[in-house]
């Protein structure tokens, strides 16, 4: 049944067993009528592939980083207010206790603007995290204090760790993802970006993330899109999405994709109990791929064919002529 929904272009999307509590893993397939490549550029002209309704703003670092690549940041006001007595241990934000330090001693909390002060700090400090990942890899990442001491490249590594597809079928791209910027792999492209996601009834999520996109020469009908979270301030100790475009059978009226999406999520706090958090964001999470799924095959098929809408499946646009 599965199968013949998404032969008809619709989602399909499954919430996946894992063996950490905390951790969320939700698989997506949707066919696509587009373009292996039309669609790996579209990806690749970031500025446009980034813009989404949950997402106000957004931004591609520069290599180097350049100050102009964040000017936009902005740091929700409830969170500048709980900046101010940020303690390890006791914090609602998700940072390295030298960063919690540095922000009570840098910022005029008696002045007239500490917003304007946490937003530039931010700035200035988001250029220098990713000048250091650029430079040294997982070695650079946080150490989140608000609730003990979790490092990101260790929660990270755990999600590679339970992805074993990725080594099995393009092991040279997990080496890569591993060991970053140290590795070497012909043909990879990396873009890093900033953005400010929000999920509904929670604060809006500032985040990091490394993007990689490869081709396997062993796998030439194949193309890899790999999301690392490398830094976030709320809910999330890391985040691992894992895209595969891959060609459709030739046997198929046109040319065409399957986008395959497998996203794991490890929270930092995730309980389940009488309120059934745990349940409510799976929920969230599913939807999300959903929705997410099918505004991909949208917007690319719109930008593929601008003349005729959505055109959804071959078989809709031709009951349409």
């Amino acid at each position: 049944a599965q199968v013949q929904r998404m032969a008809g272009g619709k989602v399909v999307v499954k919430v996946l067993p894992t063996p950490v509590k905390r951790d969320v893993a939700v698989f997506g397939i949707i066919p696509v009528d587009v373009t292996r490549a039309f669609y790996v550029n579209r990806v690749l002209h970031t500025a446009t592939w980034l813009r989404a309704a949950t997402r106000p703003h957004f931004g591609v670092f520069s290599d180097p980083p350049q100050p102009a690549d964040v000017q936009d940041v902005t740091i929700d006001r409830g969170d500048v207010h709980d900046l101010k007595d940020c303690r390890p241990g006791h914090c609602k934000l998700k940072l390295p206790a030298s960063e919690m330090q540095r922000i009570r001693q840098q910022v005029d909390w008696s002045a007239s603007d500490p917003d304007s002060q946490v937003d530039a700090y931010a700035r200035q400090r988001m250029v220098a995290y990713v000048t250091a990942y650029r430079a040294h890899g997982d070695s650079a990442l946080v150490e989140y204090d608000d609730r003990g001491n979790v490092r990101a490249s260790d929660a990270f590594s755990s999600l590679l760790a339970e992805s074993p597809y990725v080594y099995q079928y393009v092991a040279p791209f997990h080496r890569y993802l591993a060991d970053y910027p140290h590795a070497e792999l012909d043909s990879v492209t990396d873009v890093l970006y900033w953005s400010e996601d929000a999920l509904p009834g929670t604060r809006p999520i500032l985040s990091i993330t490394h993007l990689s996109v490869y081709t396997p020469p062993d796998h030439p009908g194949t193309t890899v899109m790999a999301q690392k979270q490398i830094y976030a301030d709320h809910f999330f100790e890391a985040v691992f999405d894992l895209t595969l475009g891959v060609d459709r059978p030739t046997s198929s009226p046109e040319p065409g994709i399957y986008l395959v999406v497998i996203r794991r999520y490890r929270f930092d706090n995730l309980p389940g109990g009488l309120f059934n958090i745990r349940g409510k964001v799976i929920g969230k999470l599913r939807d999300k791929m959903r929705l997410d799924l099918q505004r991909e095959k949208q917007m690319s098929e719109r930008e593929l064919h601008p003349g005729e809408g959505s055109p959804g499946t071959s078989h809709q646009r031709e009951v349409t002529r």
